[in-house]
């Protein structure tokens, strides 16, 4: 069985990724990425002059659609997996080489992933092309989020960024968590201290006589869950729609209010696990159950926003002349 270039470039694309996980583990010198790095360039240059053009099965995707207005369907279906080749390759020469990043963050991995997803795009049968489109731009969204907004952000912001995101975390979550619990009977208190080290969001409750301390950070805040709904959600409706109207700018506008909800919800019930049966329990639900939380709330908003937005979609019979089916003779 002859054996395909495309491979080649799959390969290239890990030796590039196993760089820059080699490089965070810290047991080998710098040398052994240099090498892994060269050596992925060169199995994705062979790969790319040497790959014929791919079947027309793997070119129905939404992202060939839209590439093929600036190219053909075989250009456009040979530069996808190249370009997630050049996605690992610039974010590990970066990472290792210029900034010399010793520690390992969750963009990393997105990264990673959408890098491999854009390499494999043209794999698979193209029954499959509508589940293929939502990894690459749920990928593309969550890296556009949390590589790309969130560092801006960071870099923008310079020294201000703690500053900033605590109070945002203590307006946005922390105050509505303990207003709640007051409003339900517990004796709650919470404080926004900026002058410490460490967590700068701190709710205060009482256990068996004893005063405890919960900090809120970024984890807790909802900021990563409506990461994660946004790219999810858009990914979702881009692919299934083609589409972004007012009607679904509206449904992104309300999911992110049962975003913010649902993680409220979640730390109301964190926090009374913590008075009622003490700080092992709290641990225990922030770790386990606060994340049903969000995903039941998330998942009944999503099948009612969808059968929302499929009544909003225009019935054939509704469609202007020019878009009508044409008879059959």
């Amino acid at each position: 069985m002859k054996f395909q270039k495309e491979w080649l470039l799959l390969f290239g694309s890990l030796f590039v990724a196993g760089a820059l996980y080699n490089h965070y583990l810290g047991h080998s010198a710098l040398l052994v990425e240099i090498i892994l790095v060269a050596v992925g360039v060169c199995m994705a240059l062979y790969a790319a002059w040497s790959t014929s053009v791919l079947k027309k099965e793997a070119m129905d995707g939404l992202l060939i659609r839209i590439m093929r207005r600036f190219m053909s369907k075989e250009r456009a279906a040979s530069l996808i997996p190249m370009l997630g080749f050049a996605v690992l390759l610039v974010w590990s020469v970066w990472k290792i080489f210029l900034i010399e990043m010793t520690d390992l963050h969750m963009e990393d991995f997105i990264v990673t992933l959408f890098g491999l997803s854009l390499v494999l795009y043209n794999f698979g049968p193209s029954k499959f092309h509508q589940m293929q489109d939502f990894v690459v731009f749920y990928l593309l969204f969550l890296t556009l989020v949390f590589a790309g907004f969130w560092k801006l952000y960071e870099i923008l912001s310079g020294e201000s960024s703690y500053r900033i995101t605590a109070y945002a975390e203590y307006y946005i979550v922390t105050q509505p968590t303990t207003s709640i619990l007051n409003i339900m009977g517990f004796d709650v208190r919470c404080e926004l201290r900026l002058g410490g080290i460490g967590l700068a969001n701190i709710i205060e409750y009482e256990y068996g006589d004893r005063i405890l301390r919960l900090g809120i950070g970024a984890g807790c805040s909802g900021l990563y869950s409506a990461g994660l709904f946004f790219s999810a959600f858009l990914a979702f409706v881009f692919v299934r729609y083609q589409k972004v109207d007012r009607y679904i700018g509206a449904a992104l506008a309300l999911g992110f209010v049962v975003t913010w909800l649902s993680n409220i919800v979640r730390m109301v019930f964190t926090v009374m696990a913590g008075i009622m049966w003490g700080h092992p329990a709290l641990a225990f639900f922030h770790s386990y159950i606060g994340i049903v939380v969000f995903v039941v709330f998330v998942t009944i908003f999503w099948l009612l926003i969808v059968k929302w937005l499929d009544r909003k979609e225009p019935k054939l019979s509704e469609a202007p002349l020019s878009e009508a089916a044409p008879a059959q003779s």
